[in-house]
């Protein structure tokens, strides 16, 4: 189906904060038409089973923490009208989008949407900006059913692991992660030797880059290296945040 020939009112729909800014632009400076929506939630994040305000905020204390002021549960349902068009911008490169994606292809029942598809590699090459959304919607294609069967099996599976997390893998997959997943990154980066939290972070940071595979963020690495410090497994060199001090492994 054509696009540019296509006047059905359209519908995009996007999947974090960060795409939904790059359509309301576009929208707003005519190289598209129709409105945007924000389907968010955080699914790559906490329990999918049983999820309640109350089970992720508690979750949100033990793996990373602390507990973010806006901890919601988002069902992100939205009536699609059959008239309408419906163009889902997804970034396949970011574990948010596309655990946000799954989640609302499976409770929506769709029978088919415009699926625009984008990596990082889109966004960080040159800005992403209005000549790159011009021409990937040109490019989109329309979703049959079955495809959007294969999303409802691709999520109910992440459900029924219930994991920590659903983060994309260096194979450009989603997949379930344990918190305890990362533990040996944090192990292979500490020494004998004292060396200040933030350099052996960024040093797993820079190994898990290279190695494309996604993490939950730098807080909570500094969260479990806080729990090996209390385990007796690490050592603060001072009694103050983990953050502001230097670590090292302890010889047994």
């Amino acid at each position: 189906m054509s696009h540019k020939s296509d006047h059905r009112p359209t519908i995009h729909i996007t999947f974090s904060e960060a795409s939904l800014n790059i359509i309301t632009s576009a929208i707003s400076n005519g190289e598209l038409s129709g409105s945007c929506i924000l389907i968010a939630g955080n699914w790559h994040l906490g329990p999918l089973r049983r999820r309640t305000t109350q089970t992720l905020a508690a979750w949100f204390s033990k793996h990373i923490g602390y507990v973010p002021d806006n901890v919601v549960i988002d069902g992100s349902t939205v009536t699609i009208k059959r008239h309408d068009k419906t163009c889902a911008w997804v970034n396949t490169s970011s574990s948010e989008e596309y655990a946000n994606f799954l989640h609302w292809a499976s409770t929506c029942k769709l029978q088919s949407i415009s699926l625009i598809r984008f990596s990082d590699n889109d966004t960080l090459s040159e800005p992403f900006g209005i000549a790159d959304v011009a021409r990937l919607i040109d490019t989109a294609l329309e979703t049959a059913p079955q495809e959007i069967s294969l999303y409802t099996q691709e999520w109910a599976k992440l459900v029924n692991e219930n994991s920590d997390f659903r983060l994309i893998d260096p194979s450009g997959k989603i997949q379930s992660f344990t918190s305890s997943h990362f533990d040996r990154y944090i192990t292979d980066a500490i020494s004998t030797s004292w060396k200040s939290s933030p350099e052996v972070v960024l040093h797993i940071m820079e190994t898990l880059d290279a190695e494309r595979q996604c993490f939950p963020g730098d807080i909570f690495l500094y969260h479990r290296i806080e729990k090996f410090v209390a385990s007796g497994i690490v050592e603060k060199q001072t009694d103050s945040d983990v953050t502001r001090t230097k670590i090292r492994s302890v010889t047994r």
